[in-house]
């Protein structure tokens, strides 16, 4: 799936989209920057990575449609929290970055660079204070009514 970074990132008919911004969602009929990112970047996106938060689970996995032949996949999405804005990336965007050169926005690098701890109360604080509040109820409403269709 294709989305052009900093873009309103709206998948999802209960979340807000106001707030949310696109990064790394790159396809190969699309032109995307590319260039060199501080290892200290990539790093940190890893560890985000690890364990991401998720108020939802994605419906199924999405291969990487740049690889020549056979490219990873992944399912997850990552939430990171910057002034008055959340950024939304695919799990693979480290893959993008190491094997196609994919360069994100310079704010988006700059917030994984100060996002809290995965999970930790300091994350949460960040999500709601910076427009994550839908993403917060929709978790909250996700564990309670867990056949909810999001779309």
């Amino acid at each position: 799936m294709w989305i052009a970074d900093l873009e309103p990132w709206g998948l999802f008919a209960d979340i807000s989209s106001d707030s949310m911004r696109a990064v790394g969602w790159i396809e190969s009929d699309h032109d995307f920057p590319t260039g060199t990112v501080d290892i200290e970047v990539f790093q940190r996106l890893t560890e985000l990575l690890l364990d991401p938060w998720e108020p939802f689970v994605s419906m199924g996995p999405h291969e990487c449609q740049l690889c020549l032949y056979q490219g990873p996949s992944g399912h997850r999405n990552l939430f990171v929290p910057s002034q008055d804005i959340v950024f939304v990336c695919p799990e693979l965007i480290t893959h993008y970055m190491n094997a196609h050169h994919y360069r994100p926005p310079s704010e988006f690098c700059q917030a994984v660079m100060t996002c809290p701890p995965m999970r930790s109360s300091a994350y949460f604080r960040e999500l709601l204070a910076n427009g994550g509040r839908s993403l917060v109820q929709t978790a909250k409403q996700a564990a309670v009514n867990p056949d909810k269709d999001l779309g």
